[in-house]
């Protein structure tokens, strides 16, 4: 029986060596592959590089190819497909606030690699949310792969933004079928009706108004964008508590009245796309808004 118990201690005594030596010789492995920048606590790898190319200069424009990974490399967000591949970023290693755009301004033209961020820190920065998404919240970094593809001009970046805003035109018009449609339902102000409500002329609501409101946004080829509560209650005129063009529309809406709108870009996420990098540049979005009641303060 001693032996017995004597064997089995010598045997868990050499797993438990077995896997101590395999974690160093795991971190040793990741020392060499990653460095780590102790100033703003994330590590980095270069893949491939220009070695005749000058560092990206201060506000220069570059055109750069990024992925979101988590720690299984389930890709969440690739600017690819989210962007068009048009995501463009303005270097500028005095940006405090954004640990992804300090990174990426230690490396050159042409360059490819990885970044490692602490989850937390980087949905806070890039996606603007304080809670990490339930994709995410095992995870103790997320991974960004990156190409540094080329860098723009000036007028190469209008031109990229006048080639997207033009195939945003194409889009709403392939979506509503006609010329004779389109005209049809532009109103003065800029938006789509899909759909005209009955007695749109006089104004109900009143800047200073509490309004409660339901709406859902979707994009042209249906794919869900985003819902209100059933019961959205906030003063109307308020910066920045919703769209320009859904501002735009609720005047036109009389209690009970529901409608379906276009948004162009410039009256929805504009040039830039939308701050948690759901919705491109230059992205028209179909939105159904109900005026459900008008309060006075």
């Amino acid at each position: 029986m001693y032996q017995k118990i004597s064997n089995q201690k010598t045997g868990l005594f050499i797993a438990i060596l077995l896997l101590t030596v395999l974690l160093i010789a795991c971190k040793s492995n990741f020392s060499r592959t990653y460095s780590f920048d102790k100033e703003d606590a994330y590590y980095y790898h270069l893949i491939s590089y220009e070695s005749n190319e000058n560092p990206p200069k201060y506000n220069k424009l570059f055109k750069i190819y990024l992925s979101f990974s988590n720690q299984n490399d389930s890709v969440f967000w690739d600017s690819y497909n989210n962007y068009r591949d048009s995501f463009v970023m303005k270097m500028d290693s005095s940006e405090k606030a954004n640990t992804l755009q300090k990174a990426l301004y230690r490396f050159n033209s042409n360059d490819s690699g990885a970044i490692l961020i602490r989850t937390s820190v980087f949905f806070s920065q890039q996606f603007n949310v304080k809670d990490v998404p339930f994709f995410s919240k095992q995870d103790s970094i997320v991974k960004i792969n990156f190409k540094i593809k080329e860098e723009l001009s000036e007028q190469e970046f209008l031109n990229m933004q006048q080639e997207l805003l033009r195939k945003e035109y194409i889009q709403i018009h392939q979506f509503l079928g006609n010329t004779y449609d389109e005209e049809k339902g532009l109103d003065s102000l800029g938006f789509y009706w899909l759909g005209t409500p009955k007695q749109i002329d006089s104004a109900t609501v009143k800047v200073g108004q509490v309004v409660s409101i339901h709406y859902e946004g979707n994009f042209l080829n249906g794919r869900f964008l985003e819902r209100s509560p059933d019961h959205f209650d906030f003063i109307y005129g308020t910066p920045d508590q919703l769209l320009k063009g859904l501002n735009y529309v609720i005047p036109r809406l009389k209690i009970g009245q529901t409608a379906k709108i276009i948004l162009p870009s410039r009256l929805a996420f504009g040039e830039t796309g939308s701050a948690n990098g759901t919705v491109p540049p230059f992205t028209p979005v179909q939105y159904t808004i109900k005026l459900i009641d008008i309060k006075n303060k």
